[in-house]
Protein backbone atom coordinates (compact mmCIF):
# COMPACT_ATOMS: atom_id res chain seq x y z
CA UNK A 1 0.00 0.00 0.00
CA UNK A 2 2.77 2.42 0.82
CA UNK A 3 4.49 1.59 -2.72
CA UNK A 4 1.70 2.34 -4.18
CA UNK A 5 1.42 5.95 -2.41
CA UNK A 6 5.06 6.79 -3.12
CA UNK A 7 4.61 6.07 -6.47
CA UNK A 8 1.29 7.45 -7.80
CA UNK A 9 -2.25 6.06 -8.27
CA UNK A 10 -1.27 4.56 -12.05
CA UNK A 11 2.38 4.08 -10.95
CA UNK A 12 5.37 5.83 -12.82
CA UNK A 13 5.22 5.43 -16.59
CA UNK A 14 8.76 5.83 -17.73
CA UNK A 15 9.07 9.22 -19.69
CA UNK A 16 9.82 8.80 -22.82
CA UNK A 17 13.12 10.50 -24.13
CA UNK A 18 13.70 13.94 -25.71
CA UNK A 19 16.29 12.95 -28.01
CA UNK A 20 13.34 12.20 -31.45
CA UNK A 21 10.93 13.65 -32.49
CA UNK A 22 7.58 13.42 -30.12
CA UNK A 23 3.93 13.61 -29.88
CA UNK A 24 3.30 16.25 -27.55
CA UNK A 25 0.08 17.49 -26.17
CA UNK A 26 -0.54 20.11 -23.04
CA UNK A 27 -3.51 19.83 -20.81
CA UNK A 28 -3.85 23.64 -19.22
CA UNK A 29 -5.77 26.53 -18.30
CA UNK A 30 -4.91 29.95 -18.35
CA UNK A 31 -5.32 31.12 -14.56
CA UNK A 32 -3.00 28.50 -13.44
CA UNK A 33 0.55 29.97 -12.62
CA UNK A 34 2.22 26.66 -13.06
CA UNK A 35 0.94 26.37 -16.72
CA UNK A 36 2.32 29.94 -17.14
CA UNK A 37 5.33 28.40 -16.63
CA UNK A 38 4.99 26.06 -19.02
CA UNK A 39 3.70 28.41 -21.41
CA UNK A 40 6.67 30.59 -20.92
CA UNK A 41 9.28 28.31 -21.63
CA UNK A 42 7.18 27.02 -24.90
CA UNK A 43 7.63 30.18 -26.30
CA UNK A 44 11.01 30.72 -25.51
CA UNK A 45 12.64 27.23 -26.71
CA UNK A 46 10.24 28.09 -29.78
CA UNK A 47 8.16 25.03 -29.83
CA UNK A 48 4.80 24.02 -31.58
CA UNK A 49 2.71 22.30 -28.55
CA UNK A 50 -1.06 21.87 -28.97
CA UNK A 51 -3.05 22.30 -25.86
CA UNK A 52 -5.96 21.42 -24.16
CA UNK A 53 -8.08 23.66 -21.96
CA UNK A 54 -9.44 21.73 -19.18
CA UNK A 55 -11.60 24.48 -18.18
CA UNK A 56 -12.82 25.87 -21.63
CA UNK A 57 -13.34 23.19 -23.81
CA UNK A 58 -15.57 20.14 -22.99
CA UNK A 59 -14.56 17.27 -22.76
CA UNK A 60 -10.65 17.89 -21.86
CA UNK A 61 -10.93 17.61 -17.89
CA UNK A 62 -12.57 14.41 -18.24
CA UNK A 63 -9.96 13.02 -20.81
CA UNK A 64 -7.30 14.71 -18.68
CA UNK A 65 -8.65 12.12 -15.75
CA UNK A 66 -8.47 9.12 -18.04
CA UNK A 67 -5.08 9.45 -19.52
CA UNK A 68 -3.61 10.96 -16.57
CA UNK A 69 -5.72 10.05 -13.59
CA UNK A 70 -6.35 13.02 -12.45
CA UNK A 71 -7.00 16.57 -13.22
CA UNK A 72 -3.69 18.20 -11.86
CA UNK A 73 -2.36 21.12 -14.72
CA UNK A 74 0.39 21.28 -16.35
CA UNK A 75 0.35 17.79 -17.85
CA UNK A 76 2.58 16.99 -21.01
CA UNK A 77 1.51 14.12 -22.53
CA UNK A 78 4.39 12.76 -24.72
CA UNK A 79 3.19 9.79 -27.00
CA UNK A 80 0.18 9.13 -24.37
CA UNK A 81 2.40 9.33 -21.44
CA UNK A 82 1.75 11.93 -18.71
CA UNK A 83 4.51 14.09 -17.35
CA UNK A 84 3.23 16.69 -14.41
CA UNK A 85 4.84 19.32 -12.30
CA UNK A 86 5.97 22.15 -14.28
CA UNK A 87 9.84 21.79 -13.59
CA UNK A 88 9.88 18.14 -14.64
CA UNK A 89 7.81 19.55 -18.23
CA UNK A 90 10.28 22.71 -18.43
CA UNK A 91 13.56 20.72 -18.06
CA UNK A 92 12.17 17.72 -20.62
CA UNK A 93 11.07 20.47 -23.43
CA UNK A 94 14.14 22.39 -22.61
CA UNK A 95 15.91 18.20 -23.62
CA UNK A 96 13.74 17.90 -26.43
CA UNK A 97 14.26 21.41 -28.09
CA UNK A 98 18.12 20.25 -27.91
CA UNK A 99 17.57 17.44 -30.03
Amino acid sequence: MIRRWLEGRRGRATVPSADVDRRLLLYKFDACPYCQRVAVAIERLGLDVPTRDTRMEPGARAELVRIAGGTQVPCLLIDDVPLLESADIVAWLEAYARR
